[in-house]
């Protein structure tokens, strides 16, 4: 026997779908931060702000998914819960609004590490940060007016919410974009005629690139479907999944840094200069470390050096003409 229920997927089916997206991206900040931890090599100041992001991760995920809860299972087939929003959701607001301002925070500062070495002026990062600041301002005020007047968020919005949460991801998504623009802009004009400075500039402006479109994306996203469908939760599946991107984001500035060095540091044996089949170099640099060179010599004075007898290397130095 059929029973006609009342269907809610068009209602509810948007904050489920973002929840779930949301939790997956919460998994990829756990893998982030367990690839950070073992060995940070930052300040004491640094490693506490990551140990807090994740712990606010974790909490705006239980956040979401107990106010998830509250309207899909006691209150299965009712819409009477939506009337008013719950006051974990309020909480988790407040949360993407520190965790937001904590990734932006990162990103100005590395601006300014730009700035500091006299590419480009210092106001740009002071611009950054002011508009990062006033994001933050009005994401608490809209968190005050959703503890405030809880009964006029998902339905029958109150003007002051309406307002502050449009000003609040505005100037988010306005600090992403300078943020990015600048620190392309200052790469670029750091680029030298050396091949693997250039590649590693070139791999640092797609980085920038790739996080400031994928944030400021979701932040338009946001804004779009706030104000274009506003008797829609549509807007509520890209807000619980703007903690998690700033949070991946702000990790895989981190550990970006260690790869890059990886990949870009001389890690093999070079050898320059051979005229006429004769070895010419047989000094090796190792920065204050013992270096053991074995060369297997085999030919007799006036002969070619053989291929089959190159140098072995023991430890991995960098060998360079007198």
């Amino acid at each position: 026997m059929d029973f006609a229920g009342l269907d809610m997927s068009s209602t509810l089916g948007p904050v489920y779908w973002g929840t779930v997206i949301s939790l997956v991206l919460g998994g990829i900040t756990v893998l982030q931060a367990y690839i950070y931890f073992p060995h940070p090599s930052d300040r004491l100041f640094i490693q506490l702000t990551a140990g807090s992001m994740v712990v606010f991760d974790f909490v705006s995920s239980a956040l979401v998914v107990q106010s998830v809860y509250y309207y899909m299972i006691p209150h299965f087939g009712s819409v009477v819960p939506l009337a008013s929003i719950t006051p974990e959701l309020s909480a988790e607001c407040l949360l993407s609004t520190i965790i937001t301002f904590i990734s932006q925070l990162y990103f100005v500062a590395q601006i300014y590490a730009v700035t500091k070495t006299g590419r480009g002026s210092r106001v740009i990062p002071i611009a950054v940060a002011l508009f990062s600041i006033l994001a933050f301002v009005f994401g608490v005020a809209c968190t005050s007016v959703m503890f405030l007047f809880h009964h006029n968020v998902l339905d029958h919005r109150q003007e002051h919410f309406e307002r502050f949460f449009g000003l609040a991801k505005g100037f988010g998504a306005l600090t992403d974009i300078i943020a990015t623009i600048a620190m392309c802009k200052l790469l670029s004009n750091s680029r030298t005629g050396i091949n693997s400075t250039r590649n590693l500039l070139k791999s640092l402006v797609r980085f920038v690139v790739h996080r400031g479109v994928l944030v400021t994306l979701i932040q338009t996203l946001l804004l779009i479907t706030f104000y274009a469908m506003p008797s829609n939760l549509a807007w509520l599946a890209f807000h619980v999944n703007v903690t998690k991107l700033y949070a991946n984001t702000f990790f895989a500035m981190l550990n970006a840094r260690e790869r890059l060095k990886e990949r870009y540091t001389p890690t093999t044996t070079s050898i320059t200069n051979f005229s006429q089949g004769r070895l010419s170099t047989k000094q090796a640099i190792a920065s204050n470390k013992q270096v053991d060179v074995e060369f297997q010599d085999t030919c007799d004075n006036g002969g070619s050096f053989p291929m089959h007898t190159m140098p072995t290397v023991t430890k991995t130095v960098l060998i360079s003409d007198l």
